[in-house]
């Protein structure tokens, strides 16, 4: 026990020792980092102007260029320093530089076990929720008509559609010449269920740089449907009501657990 207790005693003197070698702003930056702050920020604007890159024109254009340029690492990491400078006086700095290096930080913030054990704590309200959106959609989802594909010499992939009005019936539906998104862009496809009628679809997870692409797609084409083609078909032309975040889509329209499966093996061979 007591060399137990002298093996705590050494660590906890190494950590203040190496913590009292350090000046404030060593410290500072060791926290960000652990914090990740420096990432978080990046992604967190990334993803805001991205979208605008491929919009902007003239001046607009130059503002993006700049904005970017205040986004090096080294400028996130000066301006979030000067954000700790003004919230944290010297002893808080010390107090969070000792507690990111102590297993209860990892355990809180890494790990991921504190949310996990909390989140299933609230199994029973998200079930109830879960259940509550599915009989919603069910109301509100219910297709009128099912889709039946139409062939067409283009090659896989989500397409944006031309000279389309509320006439345009689904057999003169046109495509661009190019797909907006290929397999290439796909993360992860596979079979999954409709939550409105149980039925199997194509459940897909987008590249980093696909869902980028899905958002910049379904924003250009809201009012009007996008094409999705596999093995030289027209499976799905969902109208577009809004633009779509977060990287996901589904592709359903009736098919068979078979056809399914097949359509799957051809999107994931071309991975």
């Amino acid at each position: 026990m007591r060399t137990k207790l002298l093996s705590i005693g050494l660590i906890l003197i190494s950590i203040t020792l190496v913590s009292c070698g350090q000046t404030r702003q060593e410290k500072t930056i060791a926290i960000i980092n652990k914090l990740n702050l420096i990432e978080n920020q990046k992604q967190n604007y990334e993803f805001r102007i991205e979208p605008l890159k491929y919009q902007a024109t003239g001046n607009d254009s130059i503002r993006i260029f700049e904005l970017e340029k205040q986004l090096s690492d080294d400028k996130i990491t000066k301006k979030i320093s000067s954000a700790f400078n003004e919230v944290f006086s010297e002893s808080e700095i010390n107090d969070i530089h000792n507690f990111i290096q102590t297993s209860a930080f990892d355990k809180f913030f890494i790990s991921g076990e504190t949310y996990k054990t909390i989140a299933s704590k609230f199994k029973n309200i998200d079930t109830e929720i879960e259940e509550i959106t599915n009989n919603f959609s069910k109301i509100v989802e219910e297709p009128t008509k099912k889709f039946e594909p139409r062939p067409i010499d283009r090659e896989n992939g989500f397409y944006e559609t031309v000279d389309y009005n509320y006439s345009t019936l689904d057999k003169d539906i046109k495509l661009k010449d190019k797909p907006a998104l290929t397999s290439k862009d796909i993360l992860e496809v596979k079979k999954a269920f409709s939550s409105y009628n149980d039925q199997p679809e194509i459940s897909i997870v987008f590249t980093k740089d696909g869902a980028r692409k899905f958002y910049l797609l379904t924003k250009e084409s809201i009012g009007k449907p996008i094409a999705i083609v596999i093995a030289k078909q027209i499976v799905s032309i969902p109208m577009v009501n809004s633009e779509i975040m977060g990287g996901k889509a589904s592709i359903g329209g009736g098919f068979s657990g078979k056809e399914i499966d097949e359509m799957i093996k051809i999107l994931r061979e071309e991975q």
